[in-house]
């Protein structure tokens, strides 16, 4: 092979099969500057040779060369040579980025989109499912309500009061249901009677125990004039109510039934436990997804990046070699073609 100093102009000849090591470093016998050799490798596009009337001199290896051609000062005025040798601190440093990357941009998208979806869905189950639930526990109320007035009609009209509490006694003790009372058609209070009383102020049951049943708690929901019932929504004994008075046929008197709204919240909440488990799962799932998509996008073009700065240093004799298809496998593919024919022009250079 044919290497040329280029600090003097010389030429030598040396014999390639004898370099031992891909990179080998020699003094040029003319101006003493260092040569810088690199072995061929294989596949890659072998210089031309000189012409025959180069004759092979000692080799490269045992550190002498033999001068082929004429001397600088012999040739002809040449056009500038190509300097392969890069300066390294004319060129950029590669800094690192301080954008996101791939995977995480993906991943944030994703997540927001979660975050998002999650909050809609959340909005919406708030704003319609307690709403649902309060009016089944209207309904539930207003059922049980109209059930004890038909019965304690009769009794109410002959002033069976003992028949009207056993009655009221039966119906507190059905399930979420907080209190039973009954009023004459003049507003007295025939019957109370409180359903569970261990979910109540323990300060308000010692008062109830002491006084007997509050007539504010009946009286607070009266029917208009005109109705035949009446519901309404507030505290008793640090409870909330849901209370709704129905007439007791042509008595004149009120029947009251208060549910626990406690019961519905609590009803409410755990359904939407699922949901937000169901979210998190799912969520959990797609990040994993998400990074391990990000992965095959990100290190590809790493590896890239660092095959495109090597190229940029001057290292132009290890190939790209990417595995992936798809735009980051073109990519490769332009990569490998541009340093191959950056390669190429480098050897015609060195030739002429």
């Amino acid at each position: 092979m044919i290497i040329l100093c280029e600090e003097c102009g010389k030429k030598y000849k040396i014999d390639d099969k004898k370099l031992v090591k891909d990179r080998t470093l020699f003094n040029c016998p003319n101006c003493k500057s260092t040569i810088e050799v690199l072995k061929p490798k294989q596949g890659v596009e072998a210089i031309d040779p000189e012409p025959a009337s180069m004759s092979m001199g000692h080799s490269a290896a045992s550190g002498s060369f033999q001068t082929v051609g004429k001397a600088e000062s012999e040739l002809p005025p040449q056009r500038p040579r190509a300097d392969w040798k890069v300066d390294q601190t004319a060129i950029p440093k590669p800094q690192k980025s301080t954008g996101l990357t791939v995977g995480r941009k993906l991943l944030y998208v994703f997540l927001a989109f979660v975050l998002l979806t999650g909050a809609i869905l959340t909005v919406i189950y708030l704003k319609f499912v307690p709403s649902l639930m309060h009016e089944q526990v209207n309904l539930r109320t207003y059922s049980i309500s109209q059930s004890l007035a038909a019965a304690i009609q009769q009794p109410l009209l002959i002033k069976n009061y003992l028949q009207v509490n056993k009655m009221a006694e039966t119906n507190a003790k059905l399930p979420g249901v907080a209190y039973v009372s009954v009023l004459n058609k003049r507003g007295i209070v025939i019957a109370g009677i409180f359903g569970d009383e261990k979910r109540f102020d323990p300060n308000f049951i010692a008062r109830v125990k002491a006084s007997g049943f509050p007539k504010e708690i009946s009286t607070q929901n009266r029917i208009p004039s005109g109705k035949k019932e009446s519901a309404l929504d507030y505290s008793v004994g640090g409870q909330k109510i849901h209370d709704v008075a129905v007439m007791i046929g042509d008595t004149g008197g009120e029947a009251h039934v208060g549910l626990f709204t406690e019961d519905v919240e609590k009803a409410v909440q755990k359904s939407l436990i699922p949901l937000l488990v169901f979210l998190g799962v799912i969520a959990l799932l797609g990040g994993i997804s998400h990074l391990l998509v990000a992965r095959t996008i990100s290190v590809p073009i790493r590896a890239l990046t660092r095959a495109a700065e090597k190229i940029s240093l001057g290292e132009i004799d290890l190939p790209i070699e990417v595995k992936g298809g798809g735009e980051i496998g073109d990519l490769a593919a332009s990569l490998e073609r541009m340093r191959f024919s950056i390669k190429a022009a480098m050897n015609r250079l060195r030739r002429n």
